[in-house]
């Protein structure tokens, strides 16, 4: 969920120097006087290494731990540290970290595991104990939002050392994570979970040259990947297969195929949000403007009433994801939206997939926009219990900053590269997909159900604007009851 044109830059740029991709901290590579015929100066690749600016210090072994959102479940935080090599890429740059970290500063890493997916009840319950047993939180927003509201997390913004400014944290995430001008958790190059729970659209290679259509990666590039050339692919692909005149997901050809959300993805897309902030950085609903129903209700119309459309929650194929992308992995769908943690589930399966953002509303449009949800994204926080918050701000400054020289790169070479992936095009489409993810506190704070009610009316097709009415009142109380809740916070 990150900016990384500058890494996406230097890749590409040792891509034309040397035939290859490099990883962010490669090592210098001079092949002057052999018989390739090739020059140095065509082949030589440059070392980079990030640091953040932080002054010589020495910890004297004092232990920094996380509490961290650690269990059987896919959006562990299984991304803090580690303490050992297993040659597995991830782990092994996550270790190079670990390393570096610790014996820069002499510092010891530790984590305790929560060993559920939710942490709310046991971090409220050590926080109220004053324990002091973590100096730092990594757990899903949703948990950080409650937190924060019962005044136990730190304002990250007074915490010392740490620039949430730099290019290693999140810019556009973390800007929709505050409130009153107070940010209490975010999120960055620090975590590689964040950007597996982007929403994006994969895509079904084959059926794009089968059908001889636009190519997908061109109407982004072309600033003509819209709702209108979304829509009109859609139904480009659709066929009753079995002839039975019924389209039924089980049996036949769609255009797309996804969850329930998936109006609300779109919608999210055209740069809307359920709530936005105004100057003062106070939430207040957006959805009721002219241009945010007129999208809704253009997406609703289309999603409701298309055959070429099929959502559906189902899990009776496969219990571990929707059966949509089953679907999809048969070569029966033209485009699955979801997270992009399933290019890794869908790693062996026969149809060439390709990876772009969601379509913008229209041309006008400025930017491409992806959402990510708050029980998926894990993002970091301070308790109140620190005593010593500039020490753990250094640490995470220091952290976050090294995640480019190896974890992040890790991460692209795995994508990109070495197991998912499978194309150069995508290179230029996750950069452009992680530059730009929001998320909405409507989603992150339940604020009276609106968003489950504008998500379920654009499914539905249902009267968009009266559904939003009839959430108003208990929204912007409960929008009141958090923002002012936020602002008793003392700095």
């Amino acid at each position: 969920m990150k900016n990384n044109r500058w890494f996406i830059s230097a890749l590409l740029a040792a891509a034309v120097l040397s035939g290859m991709f490099m990883t962010a901290c490669a090592d210098v590579s001079d092949t002057a006087g052999s018989d390739s015929g090739t020059s140095a100066s065509e082949t030589e690749t440059v070392q980079i290494y990030v640091a953040a600016d932080l002054p010589e210090t020495d910890f004297e072994g004092e232990t920094i731990t996380f509490y961290g959102r650690i269990y059987d479940g896919i959006w562990s935080a299984s991304d803090i540290i580690s303490k050992e090599i297993d040659g597995e890429q991830i782990n092994d740059a996550l270790y190079e970290r670990t390393v570096n970290i610790e014996n820069k500063y002499n510092v010891v890493l530790e984590t305790i595991e929560s060993g559920e997916g939710t942490v709310t009840t046991p971090v409220k319950k050590l926080i109220s104990a004053a324990d002091t047993s973590f100096q730092a939180l990594v757990c899903n927003v949703y948990d950080a939002g409650s937190i924060s509201v019962e005044g136990m997390l730190v304002d990250l913004k007074d915490v010392e050392y740490l620039d949430l400014s730099q290019r290693w944290w999140s810019q556009a995430t973390n800007d929709s994570l505050t409130i009153a001008n107070k940010q209490f958790y975010a999120t960055g190059e620090i975590f590689i979970i964040d950007n597996k729970s982007t929403r994006v659209f994969f895509f079904n290679k084959d059926m794009i040259g089968d059908y001889n259509l636009d190519n997908p990666y061109t109407l982004v590039k072309d600033n003509k990947w819209t709702l209108e050339s979304y829509f009109a692919l859609n139904e480009a692909v659709k066929q009753d297969l079995n002839g039975d005149n019924l389209m039924k997901f089980e049996d036949d050809c769609f255009g797309t195929m996804a969850q329930t959300t998936l109006g609300s993805v779109l919608y999210l897309a055209s740069g809307e949000l359920i709530t936005a902030k105004d100057e003062n950085d106070i939430p207040y609903i957006t959805c009721d403007t002219d241009r945010a129903l007129t999208i809704m209700s253009t997406i609703a119309e289309k999603v409701s009433r298309s055959e070429s459309i099929s959502l559906s929650e189902s899990t009776l194929v496969n219990g571990s994801y929707p059966d949509n992308l089953v679907y999809f992995q048969e070569g029966r769908t033209l485009f699955a939206p979801e997270v992009l943690y399933h290019i890794e589930t869908m790693r062996g399966c026969d149809v060439d997939i390709g990876i772009i953002p969601p379509p913008k509303y229209d041309e006008n449009q400025d930017d491409y926009y992806c959402y990510a949800d708050g029980w998926c994204v894990n993002v970091v926080s301070v308790p109140v219990t620190n005593d010593d918050t500039g020490k753990t701000g250094f640490i995470l400054e220091a952290m976050a900053a090294d995640s480019l020289n190896n974890l992040t790169p890790a991460y692209y070479d795995i994508c990109l590269t070495s197991k998912y992936v499978r194309d150069e095009e995508s290179v230029e489409m996750l950069d452009l997909i992680f530059s730009k993810v929001v998320m909405d506190n409507a989603n992150i704070f339940s604020w009276g159900s609106l968003q489950a009610t504008v998500s379920s009316a654009i499914a539905s097709g249902t009267e968009i604007a009266s559904a939003i009415e009839s959430k108003r009142s208990a929204t912007e109380k409960a929008i009141e009851k958090t923002v002012t809740a936020i602002e008793s916070i003392a700095g």
